[in-house]
């Protein structure tokens, strides 16, 4: 018969090994797994997620890649790459727009999982307006708005079209997908001339262009007419900053010279009487101020104290030595 004591710690040990057994894998792995998402791709491009273990990875086992949305193309195993570090490849691909999921595991247990977007880069729609008016054309700013397929504005633009450079354009980045681009029509611009119209749309139609955007710049031209009712003496069109003309007579006035300071009559100060002819009593020179006695009174009092000096200094040589 088995000993109590004996008998506990068989039971102790199966109890142990159950417990241990009933784990997750991910558990008992002395690493960690990580999946990295790449940027978005194309559809029909290979897509090259990286997969990071992180731990004791001199011998790793080989792991399980599944793919849901995609193909698997091909897996470059998890080498050593820094201490306690080791990264490999999963290369996934999806024809069309849209998403797939890499599943990474072990041993029935999944370790790691990455997302992956297919879909196609933004692409440029530009739009660009040319106003045939000859070059003496005013300068002129153009609004357009771009609608999405369901009619919602997602974008404004404006060009601008002068005599001088009659065709502006501006762009904006939009994902791929069809749009229209609508001009916005102002009070003196229309779809065709007519009284007080000075301008209208010849093309496209209605002045709405469709497009569809891709991988490829996608151009759309506006072209604008003047009207007759445009008037001749039209220079510029707002917006501009106007010019207040002037007080002359020229475009904006003839100069005006700044206030100057007005001329003495004569010369500041009393004027004294000499030997000469006095000069005339003009300009705005301050007259030269009389010598005052202060420097002769400053030149006697050193005299007197240079001439003590000298009398003391005769009186000490004539004693005699004791």
């Amino acid at each position: 018969m088995m000993p109590p004591r004996i008998a506990a710690l068989l039971a102790a040990a199966v109890a142990a090994f159950i417990a241990l057994a009933a784990l997750p894998a991910a558990a008992q792995v002395p690493y960690t797994v990580t999946a990295i998402s790449p940027a978005p791709v194309q559809p029909g491009a290979q897509a090259a997620v990286t997969i990071r273990v992180e731990g004791q990875v001199a011998a790793l086992p080989s792991f399980g890649y599944d793919v849901e949305g995609g193909t698997l193309v091909g897996v470059l195993a998890p080498t050593p790459v820094a201490a306690g570090i080791a990264e490999g490849t999963v290369f996934v691909r999806r024809e069309t727009p849209g998403a797939a999921r890499l599943t990474v595991s072990f041993a029935g247990q999944t370790l790691a999982a990455a997302d992956i977007r297919f879909a196609a880069p933004d692409g440029t729609l530009r739009v660009q307006t040319t106003l045939d008016a000859g070059p003496d054309a005013a300068a002129r700013t153009w609004r357009y708005q771009v609608l999405d397929a369901a009619g919602t504005v997602v974008a404004e633009l404006q060009t601008s079209t002068s005599g001088d450079a009659p065709t502006g354009a501006a762009q904006v980045t939009l994902p791929p997908g069809a749009y229209a681009v609508r001009q916005v029509l102002g009070s003196d611009t229309a779809l065709a001339c007519a009284p007080g119209v000075f301008y209208a749309v010849a093309s496209p139609a209605g002045a709405v262009a469709t497009v569809t955007l891709g991988a490829a710049p996608a151009v759309v031209s506006f072209t604008i007419i003047p009207c007759p009712d445009l008037p001749e003496g039209l220079e510029v069109i707002i917006p501009v900053d106007t010019i207040i003309p002037g007080a002359g007579p020229g475009i904006v006035g003839e100069p005006v010279a700044a206030p100057a300071e007005p001329p003495f009559s004569e010369v500041a100060g009393a004027r004294q009487p000499g030997p000469g002819v006095l000069p005339p009593a003009a300009g705005n020179s301050p007259a030269p101020r009389p010598a005052g006695p202060a420097p002769l009174l400053i030149a006697g009092v050193l005299l007197l104290l240079s001439g003590g000096g000298v009398l003391l200094l005769g009186r000490l040589r004539s004693r005699p030595l004791v």
